[in-house]
């Protein structure tokens, strides 16, 4: 199965330390123990290829030499991507480093064969240190079955959707030309004896990790198991609270809580927006790209619980500090087109990109949030997106025969909050909304010499070409290579950025208290209001077509972006909002 995925293979067989060529048994070099043969075999085989991503699949006590080598090898840290544990027999110690936790609290998961249903996440145990799945239980023919055989078999396709997602969060090609996607798998095999049932809870975090990432699609899990602290933000479709775990895995951790009404969703027709969205943030997985953790339903909500970013949004920080410094705002569109170009690379559009929808973390990092008017497509056809930010390309497929525009749209708004970060507005700014179409299709941006410097200039200039054709990243092979090339990121080590190294201009304050509750940054207009979530109601349904609690149902869900931290610009539009007269002229 790995082979035909592509993926470079290694297997060990760490108790053999002889191979047998003929009649003679040779020894294995540097093998007198399992744990030395391991080694030997990473170092001379999986560390000296070219590839970018390691994956290991470890099961029964294989799941201990598996955690040896990553204690004791530092490399084989920089590379792993994941880690798929088999009834696993690891533990972890008082005397692993908090790297090694990490890792394995954020880049594995355990499958155990158990009688609860497949996929269902099992009680966590502090032993393990990762996340635990039921891989189900075996009919009777196999249920005598000692040892691990079955819990492979029954385990390994969602083995490899795991191995796919957690591909999703590294640089799709570096400036080299090495593609990052190349993999190779080692799998450390050792059956041993059943290990026993765990029970108990772990506490693991994954903040300070760029790529771990875990999602629960859980019917157990409900608003029940949080403690509902602060209200952090409000939109269309309901409330974002501040929210504490109050049992289970990540006990005590603070999450952004998002509490959107079906009735709602349903009313406003915003049934496929939901599901579209809900499929881009299940399988995105990228370290400035907002984190969905836990969702759950009940018969008139949906829940949606992500990681909570204290640092406030990119639009409080710039109306509080009226324009950045260059370096600054060059260090948040590095991240941000890292972001981006992951996006593109899973053809995805983000059709919303505007300084309310960029979070900072703790250590002042950013991160996209709302993907409610994305699009999983090359190309789009509706008129979505925030007036300011708008490419001159969608507003003219409104009048041309196609009617379709591509991901250029992404780099012109791009380009539009590079330039908003430095000047403080957006170059095409007019408070007629009219007048300001008119701008974007007509007008050229215009450059103060005492905010911009001649590079940044060229670079902007390059972003906001009315034709995309011959926009900067839209116009050559190379795609978004051809931006991070450009003399204005001249000094940037794009795999530092990646991997989070890169020292911020700016960390928020604490705000006193926890730095994890800070809500320093949340407008005391939310912060003023009961912190409540209403009790499900089913006079809510009214008015909804359909067979009551059936039609309310929803097979899967996602996050319906309003902003976090609120706005003063719409972002979703009707048709009737872009009827502009047709004298407006149309010119590239």
């Amino acid at each position: 199965m790995a082979l035909a995925k592509g993926y470079g293979v290694i297997i060990t067989n760490p108790n053999t330390n002889t191979v047998n060529i003929g009649n003679e048994k040779i020894p294995i070099p540097m093998s007198n123990t399992p744990e030395a043969h391991i080694r030997y075999i990473y170092k001379t085989f999986a560390a000296i290829t070219p590839c970018n991503q390691i994956y290991i699949v470890a099961y029964g006590r294989g799941g201990v030499l598996a955690k040896h080598l990553i204690c004791t090898e530092p490399t084989i840290r920089n590379k792993l991507a994941a880690i798929a544990f088999i009834e696993s027999g690891h533990r972890i110690s008082p005397d692993d480093s908090e790297e090694v936790r990490s890792l394995i609290g954020t880049r594995a998961i355990n499958w155990q064969r158990s009688r609860y249903n497949t996929g269902t996440q099992l009680p966590d145990c502090s032993q393990l240190g990762c996340l635990s799945l039921s891989a189900g239980e075996p009919s009777s023919e196999y249920s005598t079955s000692s040892n691990t055989a079955w819990t492979i078999s029954a385990s390994m396709a969602t083995v490899f959707s795991f191995f796919e997602s957690a591909q999703a969060s590294v640089l799709p090609m570096t400036t080299t030309g090495t593609s990052a996607t190349s993999g190779g798998t080692i799998t450390s095999a050792h059956e041993d004896e059943d290990e026993e049932e765990m029970d108990g809870t772990g506490k693991t975090s994954s903040q300070h990790n760029p790529r771990g990432k875990s999602i629960v699609i859980s019917t157990s899990m409900s608003v029940n198991d949080f403690d509902l602290l602060s209200v952090v933000g409000k939109g269309a479709y309901g409330k974002v609270f501040l929210a504490k775990k109050k049992r289970g895995r990540n006990t005590g951790r603070v999450y952004a809580m998002k509490v959107l009404k079906k009735s709602d969703v349903f009313k406003k027709k915003q049934v496929e927006h939901t599901k579209s969205e809900q499929r881009i943030l299940k399988h995105v997985e990228h370290p400035f790209v907002v984190r969905l953790r836990y969702a759950f339903q009940n018969d008139v909500k949906l829940y949606l619980v992500m990681d909570y970013y204290n640092g406030g949004s990119l639009f409080f920080h710039l109306r509080k500090n009226r324009h950045f410094p260059e370096r600054q705002a060059c260090f948040y569109a590095a991240e941000l087109l890292l972001a981006i170009a992951h996006l593109h690379s899973l053809h995805i559009m983000y059709r919303d990109l505007k300084l309310e929808n960029i979070l900072m973390d703790s250590d002042g990092h950013i991160a996209i949030t709302d993907f409610g008017l994305s699009k999983e497509d090359d190309e789009g056809s509706t008129f979505v997106g925030t007036p300011e930010y708008l490419a001159p390309e969608l507003l003219s497929s409104q009048r041309t025969a196609s009617g379709s525009y591509g991901k250029s749209v992404d780099w012109w708004s791009y380009g539009v909050l590079v330039y908003e970060m430095i000047r403080g507005q957006t170059p095409f700014w007019d408070k007629n909304r009219r007048q300001m179409f008119h701008n974007i299709l007509t007008s050229d941006a215009k450059f103060p010499n005492d905010l911009f410097s001649p590079a940044a200039i060229s670079f902007l200039s390059a972003l906001l070409i009315k034709d995309p054709a011959s926009r900067l990243g839209c116009n050559s092979s190379k795609g978004p290579i051809e931006i991070m090339e450009h003399p204005w990121f001249n000094g940037v080590d794009w795999n530092a950025m990646l991997l989070k190294r890169i020292q911020p201009p700016f960390v928020p304050q604490s705000g006193g208290g926890s730095s994890s509750i800070n809500t320093h940054y949340v407008p005391n207009l939310f912060k003023m209001q009961e912190v409540v979530d209403s009790p499900p109601n089913t006079s809510q349904m009214s008015g909804v077509s359909g067979p009551g609690r059936q039609t309310m149902h929803f097979e899967d869900f996602s996050y319906m972006g309003s902003d976090v931290m609120g706005s003063r610009r719409t972002s979703l539009f009707r048709e009737s909002d872009f009827k502009m007269d047709m004298d407006i002229e149309e010119k590239y």
